[in-house]
């Protein structure tokens, strides 16, 4: 049966009532589009007295059943994630609260940032014409603050998946598509073929492994006018390559019918790399860049078809999951096209 709002008030209200020591009320709960992982749900909370007291603007994220990829985070993990991405000075919502069990489903409080996150709006939408001119800078300094965050000093390979040391980090995400394409159990000849040139054109290893987000696209992050306002999503933060983060927010599937505009349907990557390059002193390597929108298109097209096995397994029913697995075939062209006289 589908989670009431009724039901999920009640409970979220009662364990909040435990944790506060105080009255609490939940109001205006609305689930909200989205969430490929996790339900998600606005709402507003008053806490009447103690240390908490005030009025709260949130949005509860819980987990649904099974996982997109082998290595994706469960709730608890991202949750920490965030807590040092927000100690880091990155912009993303502040992690208020991680909730063990709210209905048998670990779930986390978060502020919640006034703004645009539909894609397909932020692309075509007049209101969003000066965003669309600075979000390409912006989120390229951003993505550079990230990939700065000291991995060391915050023990992150004891919590994030990481390359072995024996892997590059090219050579491991090949390794762990390969195994969730075994999990899939059917054939992709096309898929095959990719993962075929990416063992023939794998890169060098990198200096040193960085913290990367992981989905860092447009879709995945607040907009407003003035443009970018918080990044959503950190699900899939592993350690690895700075170059798959890079090459993430250029896939075709994220340009929202917008093709000619390789940087997520507003813009060419140009203004992307170059605020990336400032702001972490270094230069780009374009066939590095090619290598990994390769590799991520078929880590995408790897993701859609474990969408649809979520579905029909029975693991979490959700008819935009078996919708994925249709549109497979448009990853597989893609790959294809990618990899053509190369």
């Amino acid at each position: 049966m589908p989670l009431s709002p009724a039901e999920l008030q009640t409970a979220l209200e009662n364990q909040l009532r435990a944790l506060t020591q105080s009255e609490v009320r939940v109001e205006n709960l609305r689930l909200l589009a989205g969430g490929a992982s996790q339900q998600l749900w606005s709402l507003d909370l008053s806490v009447a007295s103690g240390e908490t007291s005030g009025n709260y603007r949130l949005v509860l994220r819980r987990q649904l059943g099974g996982k997109i990829y082998r290595d994706a985070l469960d709730l608890e993990r991202e949750f920490r994630v965030m807590q040092i991405a927000y100690a880091s000075d990155v912009s993303l919502p502040y992690p208020q609260i991680f909730l063990p069990d709210l209905l048998g489903r670990p779930a986390a409080l978060l502020h919640r940032k006034e703004g645009e996150t539909i894609g397909r709006r932020i692309v075509r939408d007049a209101t969003f014409e000066n965003a669309r001119k600075r979000l390409p800078a912006q989120m390229g300094e951003m993505l550079a603050r990230i990939h700065r965050v000291n991995v060391e000093r915050h023990n992150m390979r004891l919590f994030l998946p990481h390359p072995p040391v024996e892997y590059s980090p090219a050579r491991w995400e090949i390794k762990q598509l390969e195994h969730n394409l075994e999990d899939v159990g059917e054939p992709h000849p096309a898929l095959e073929l990719g993962i075929r040139w990416l063992h023939r054109n794998e890169p060098p290893a990198p200096k040193n492994l960085v913290w990367l987000h992981g989905d860092y696209r447009i879709g995945n992050v607040v907009v407003n006018q003035d443009g970018l306002v918080s990044i959503l999503d950190w699900e899939f933060s592993h350690l690895g390559d700075p170059y798959q983060d890079l090459s993430w927010p250029l896939l075709r599937d994220w340009r929202f019918g917008n093709d000619a505009l390789q940087f997520g349907g507003i813009a060419q990557p140009d203004d992307f790399f170059a605020a990336y390059e400032r702001a972490s002193n270094t230069t780009l390597d374009p066939a590095r860049v090619h290598y990994w929108i390769v590799l991520n298109n078929v880590r995408w097209a790897v993701g859609m078809l474990n969408q649809a096995r979520r579905h029909l397994s029975g693991e979490e029913p959700n008819l935009e999951f078996a919708s994925l697995g249709r549109r497979c075939a448009e990853l597989e062209l893609e790959v294809l096209r990618l990899i053509e006289g190369r």
